[in-house]
């Protein structure tokens, strides 16, 4: 099973997050999924596969909505889970 949009988003930021700041990571992060997604598109319109074409959208506005006009406590939450997961790596 493929990985949810807001996992593959999380995973970019924490890539991102490893060299720039929260705001610039969590920005790269938001483009990086943006670049996904199209890539995801193509390859399931290569496959004719019109459900998951329709179900990758939905996920992808679902995430826009959660992100919404205040990014401050995803970035919040985003952050507990790196501290988290870098914690557990100990």
């Amino acid at each position: 099973m493929e990985e949810s949009l807001l996992t593959t988003f999380k995973r970019y930021y924490a890539d991102y997050r490893e060299a720039e700041g929260v705001d610039e990571s969590f920005s790269d992060a938001y483009q990086a999924i943006a670049y996904h997604v199209i890539n995801q598109t193509e390859h399931y319109v290569q496959e004719g596969n019109l459900g998951e074409i329709q179900n990758l959208i939905r996920e992808f506005k679902e995430l826009g909505l959660s992100i919404g006009p205040s990014n401050d406590s995803i970035k919040e939450q985003f952050e507990l889970e790196l501290v988290e997961q870098v914690l557990s790596e100990y």
